[in-house]
């Protein structure tokens, strides 16, 4: 039961990579927010671009998602022989799968709606117009942002506390551990000079952004350790059902 178990979640990663992989593309090229402008340029942009708008964060809500199930996976590797690190690493992700996923969600579900507040001119305009600058893409420092940010620092919490255990592992493990341990550190270095204001505002995204990159590092490593294992499986299986089976001995 234990390795049907492993190869099922080996697979379901292995796949959430391959997901990962597929939508990183055409996320690149699809707008997530209106370009820097006047509150009224912005609406314009947002009721002309609404549609491509929306399908742009359903991309990210998935590639987040398979993210996340690539990390679960990367993490059900330590969890036998390193299981209270792999509960503190769980906990972290999962926090972070919920702090990324509200502000998605939110892009999806209410920002549409304060578009349409404002552009029709209805009583709720003034709110709607008001809970735009909190929900601001582009501000580093609006409430969207913050929860990005907060899942991506979490994401880096993840990565060091996974990197050392998987480092003991096979050769793809290995190079999945240098990007994880890379990333949390790189995430941390940037956190500090923000703090410290060494990294000034308008740099943030950029400096987050490339140090994200870093992730596909570890995407792809673990994806290839997630079909050797499966494929290892799988051999055994059949090994095992095309065995004859052992004949009673009797008079």
């Amino acid at each position: 039961m234990a390795g049907t178990l492993d190869n099922q979640i080996n697979k379901a990663a292995f796949w959430s990579a391959i997901a990962v992989l597929l939508v990183t593309v055409p996320s690149l090229f699809i707008p997530l927010d209106a370009p820097d402008g006047p509150f009224a340029d912005r609406m314009i942009w947002f009721s002309s671009n609404l549609g491509i708008f929306i399908v742009g964060w359903i991309v990210q809500l998935i590639a987040m998602l398979a993210l996340s199930a690539v990390f679960a996976g990367a993490l059900w590797q330590i969890a036998n022989t390193h299981p209270l690190r792999a509960i503190v690493a769980g906990t972290a992700l999962l926090i972070s799968v919920v702090a990324f996923f509200i502000p998605k969600f939110t892009a999806i579900w209410a920002i549409p709606q304060m578009v349409a507040a404002s552009t029709t001119a209805s009583a709720h305009s003034a709110v709607a117009e008001q809970l735009f600058q909190l929900l601001n893409v582009s501000l580093p420092f609006s409430l969207f942002s913050s929860l990005d940010y907060l899942g991506f620092w979490l994401y880096a919490v993840f990565s060091l506390l996974i990197a050392g255990p998987l480092f003991r592992l096979t050769l793809s493990a290995k190079i999945a551990a240098v990007g994880f341990g890379a990333y949390g550190l790189l995430f941390h270095a940037v956190l500090i000079g923000v703090l410290t204001r060494n990294i000034v505002q308008a740099d943030i995204v950029s400096y987050v952004e490339s140090v994200a990159s870093l992730l596909l590092v570890p995407i792809i490593s673990m994806a290839v350790y997630f079909r050797l294992a499966s494929n290892s499986a799988d051999g055994e299986q059949q090994e095992a059902v095309s065995r004859p089976a052992p004949r009673d001995g009797g008079a």
